[in-house]
């Protein structure tokens, strides 16, 4: 497989755009035209046209490759999932899963995130002069459309500098032979600080909801396109990033504010809440009976529940037909179709409420948090596969009559859909509220005084009780009981800054286990602390053959980010390799 230079990969996207229909199907016009001065004079004319070039951003973003990376380079380095025996299937993933990663490996080539930023910046060009022309173009729409390709053109970056660190950054498309296309790479902190002052300066500018007729049981535009809400979420966790945790409080707290006015508008009421520290999070007990799973039901199967804030949506006819299907899912996580999929849960959180363990799920939930067997399948009492995200039609879990140990309820067994899930339908979810709540817990936790225990008189007591509150509320909603929910995390376990800030972690990793969050965590604190201890801690749990290899690998903070692509550095001599992997060439660490 050929991998060309991304900028000039990401100037043929950008003219291959122009073909895309208003569906946003991706067609086979990469087949492109030369003369691209020649394509650019027929496109822009009406606002259709620039439509078209956005519709043809999602549609790009539901790609293989990009669904594929999103997992990968935020999940696949952490300790939750692990090689499954698939050999010579992969041996790009199959070296990533074992840490031994180098320049040659085809996950790290970046192009078609490169891809969607183009056209964003095309449409940024563009998009006015094309306003300027048309009447039917109102002013509103206009900086509503420069709104959603800046958060999407801001989201990539996003994932492409917590992934590599240092990129190439710009703000300008590439369509003509003649522009300078070897960029160097700019710093993290100055392509974040880019990406935050971009997105602040659109926010207002953004739709919070579209039309209603706009809505349907397949796709939600609220949920599946650009919204506030997504340049919220995001301002939220690069905030985060940053440091500054005022504004990512401020941006978590919008979020939650408007998610309120939606479940009322929506029917739910504050009783719906009441077992949840008033937070609007679906419940996992089903109102009629005694199974659970109802949230995990509404968020992964039913999709675009009311905690859903971005999700880019898939069909299950996607391979047969002219939408796409979500394919990295049933080739990573299994399902019909493929039945030896790429990876695994590791041992270190399969067999973790199983064996008694707790060192991923929480002791106080005693083995009964929904969590674990929503995320991972279990024939009997044997983890077997990836269960997240992998279900087609429909997950029920329903009571067992032979828990792993002996208690006053029921333990939880899922039950597949026997459908055809090498069709997988699932959204793939980049940002829903618990995510967001986390984050905001992760920030008030950052403000609290380091100084030993903290007691109702402290001075930042009620911001420790805010976060505690937030991951008790999470907690709580995944416990197995009756109505009410019982408070299980006792406060005096986690009354200190550092004991607290583990705590958040911890249920960061439960609640967004294989979404794609976790590595990308362990590097945020990593980053934040000027050290890879509490990562290398983490990950070291993949595998016992291979963590003395990683151990000694993450003692560098360069070795957390990855490596740049052999062919980038061949043909962009502006680009300069990540000093944690040598010339990059046949080398995975010096």
């Amino acid at each position: 497989m050929k991998h060309n230079n991304i900028l000039h990969k990401a100037k043929i996207l950008g003219m291959a755009a122009a073909f895309l229909c208003s569906g946003g199907v991706l067609t086979s016009c990469l087949d492109v035209q030369p003369q691209n001065e020649i394509i650019e004079e027929q496109f822009w004319n009406e606002k259709k046209d620039v439509e078209s070039i956005i519709a043809g951003c999602y549609s790009a973003m539901q790609s293989y490759g990009m669904i594929s990376r999103m997992l990968i380079w935020g999940e696949f380095r952490s300790e939750n999932v692990t090689n499954n025996g698939v050999i010579n299937d992969d041996v790009h993933l199959e070296r990533l899963l074992k840490e031994n990663i180098d320049a040659s490996n085809g996950y790290t080539n970046w192009a078609e995130f490169y891809g969607i930023i183009n056209r964003c910046n095309r449409v940024i060009a563009k998009a006015p002069e094309v306003a300027a022309n048309d009447p039917a173009y109102t002013t509103s729409q206009l900086n509503a459309h420069i709104a959603e390709v800046t958060a999407l053109r801001s989201l990539c970056y996003f994932y492409l500098i917590r992934t590599f660190r240092d990129v190439p950054y710009s703000e300008e498309p590439f369509i003509d032979d003649s522009q300078t296309l070897n960029l160097p790479a700019t710093p993290f902190n100055e392509v974040l600080a880019k990406l935050i002052a971009s997105l602040e300066g659109v926010k207002g500018s953004a739709l919070l909801k579209y039309p209603e007729n706009n809505t349907t049981s397949e796709y939600d535009y609220n949920c599946n396109r650009v919204t506030k809400q997504l340049i919220r979420a995001l301002l939220c966790e690069m905030y985060l990033w940053q440091g500054n945790y005022d504004m990512c409080i401020q941006n978590a707290e919008e979020i939650l504010a408007q998610k309120l006015v939606d479940a009322k508008e929506k029917g739910y009421t504050s009783s719906d809440f009441q077992y949840f520290n008033d937070l609007p999070l679906i419940a996992s007990r089903s109102k009629a009976g005694n199974t659970y799973g109802n949230a995990f039901n509404q968020i992964f199967i039913s999709k675009n529940s009311i905690e859903s804030i971005f999700e880019l949506h898939f069909l299950e006819d996607g391979n047969t037909g002219t939408q796409l299907c979500n394919g990295p899912i049933t080739f990573f996580y299994g399902g019909e179709g493929r039945a030896t999929p790429f990876v695994k849960p590791s041992t270190y959180v399969a067999n973790d409420e199983r064996d008694m363990l707790y060192n991923v799920y929480a002791k106080e939930n005693g083995g009964y948090d929904a969590r674990c067997y929503e995320n991972i399948m279990f024939s009997g009492q044997t983890p077997v596969l990836i269960y997240k995200y992998a279900a087609r039609g429909g997950v029920t879990l329903t009571s067992s009559s032979t828990p792993y140990k002996e208690a006053s309820y029921s333990q939880l067994w899922p039950t597949y859909d026997n459908g055809k899930q090498s069709r997988n339908k699932s959204n793939f979810i980049i940002y829903r509220l618990t995510d967001i709540l986390l984050l905001k817990a992760e920030a008030l936790t950052l403000k609290l005084s380091s100084e030993g225990t903290i007691t109702e008189t402290s001075p930042d007591y009620k911001t420790w009780k805010t976060a505690f509150d937030i991951v008790d509320a999470v907690n709580r909603r995944s416990l197995v009981e009756p109505t009410p929910y019982k408070h299980v995390l006792e406060p005096s376990n986690y009354n200190t800054k550092e004991l607290l800030l583990d705590l958040v972690y911890a249920e960061r990793n439960r609640e967004l286990m294989f979404e794609g969050k976790r590595y990308y965590d362990l590097v945020r604190r990593a980053l934040r602390e000027n050290s890879t201890k509490f990562l290398a801690s983490k990950i070291v749990n993949k595998d016992p053959q291979t963590a003395a290899i990683i151990a000694q690998r993450m003692t560098k903070i360069d070795a957390i980010f990855w490596p740049i692509f052999l062919d980038e550095l061949k043909v962009n001599k502006n680009l300069h390799q990540n000093p944690a992997f040598g010339s990059g060439e046949n080398e995975s660490y010096e």
